[in-house]
């Protein structure tokens, strides 16, 4: 019981220490602008502490990039089970952005670090982005209108479109709905436009 305890607590000062981090970046800061003591007095636990949870910031950094990455991945395959494929992107985008709302201070640190200054997270955001067009690919593999060697790249350029566009969307004030619904369609005419130049290029074959 006592085990168990301990391990309940541990996870959760290693979520608070995630949220206390995005937290004090902000709309502004970026992931060097914060120091490993910071980050832990705003978690309330003294900074030999942070080490028992992570090595260094970068690694906390890393944690940020595979928890936003493992939760789109899982919401673009809930997508496909509950739609058929005509609807299933449509779906997809609006859970995408349904997450951007709820979680606008991890996607301003994804937005920023995307072309900040540290080398592994960079790397790790651009794997990330490819394991999601890689869950989405299995969605357009199933009309069999696009060629197969197509599809990885028309999955990737539409997961580009969609952080892209999440950028935008983080700029409109949290009660912009009518602006935000526009924001959501234009994602949606823009991958259809990717769908449309894919079947094209097949028929040209």
């Amino acid at each position: 019981m006592k085990l168990n305890k301990r391990y309940a607590q541990k996870l959760r000062t290693h979520d608070n220490l995630l949220e206390s981090a995005l937290q004090l970046m902000g709309e502004e800061k970026g992931l060097g602008d914060l120091s490993l003591r910071e980050v832990a007095g705003e978690a309330g636990i003294v900074p030999a502490a942070f080490y028992r949870h992570f090595k260094n910031m970068e690694e906390l950094g890393l944690t940020l990039v595979d928890e936003c990455g493992g939760r789109i991945q899982t919401i673009v395959g809930d997508a496909r089970n509950k739609g058929a494929y005509k609807s299933a992107l449509q779906l997809t985008i609006g859970f995408f952005f349904d997450y951007v709302a709820n979680n606008r201070s991890l996607f301003r640190f994804i937005a920023r670090e995307r072309t900040g200054g540290n080398r592994k997270i960079r790397e790790k955001i651009r794997e990330s982005m490819k394991a999601i067009a890689t869950e989405l690919a299995k969605d357009m593999r199933m009309p069999k209108m696009i060629p197969v060697e197509d599809i990885q790249f028309a999955s990737e350029l539409i997961v580009s479109i969609c952080f892209l566009m999440a950028s935008d969307f983080l700029d409109l004030a949290a009660d912009a709905h009518s602006e935000m619904r526009k924001l959501k369609l234009q994602t949606i005419k823009q991958v259809r436009l990717v769908f449309i130049g894919a079947i094209r290029g097949r028929k040209k074959r």
